[in-house]
């Protein structure tokens, strides 16, 4: 790597811990909601991949090994696997994409890499948006690919 990119790495890792930190707290918020009658099970979210539910058998090892939270990433299982094929498209502020752990959230729908997994897998990477408004995308996404 030449100096600009030892550079950016620097500048990057100087407030990796503040970003990391807003990523998990706004993942397990929207995790929760995503888990819960009133909302995400509502429109179709069948199970939420996250050790940040406490009913998960992982909960109680994660919260010990991961005290500042469980992490940005979490995968969703809709009830279609045409709902899930749909769902990356229709979010506004997320992009369609494989990478992870960006500022930006993203979403992808992980059969159209990956054959062995269930068809209605839906891989998430929270960003830095607010958990708020990932919700109110998140809501009118599941709505979307319901009605079409």
């Amino acid at each position: 790597p030449g100096g600009l990119e030892t550079w950016l790495l620097l500048r990057s890792m100087r407030t990796m811990d503040m970003r990391v930190k807003r990523q998990s707290e706004s993942a397990t918020k929207v995790v929760a909601w995503l888990d819960s009658e009133s909302g995400g099970r509502k429109f179709g979210v069948e199970v939420v991949h996250h050790p940040s539910i406490p009913s998960r058998d992982d909960h109680k090892v994660a919260i010990e090994q991961m005290p500042g939270g469980c992490g940005g990433v979490f995968s969703i299982e809709l009830d279609t696997e045409d709902a899930a094929k749909k769902f990356p498209g229709k979010l506004e502020l997320f992009r369609d994409a494989t990478s992870l752990g960006g500022v930006e959230s993203l979403a992808e729908w992980r059969r159209k890499y990956d054959s062995g997994v269930p068809a209605g897998l839906v891989r998430m990477s929270i960003g830095l948006e607010d958990p708020d408004d990932i919700i109110r995308d998140i809501e009118q996404a599941l709505k979307a690919v319901r009605s079409t």
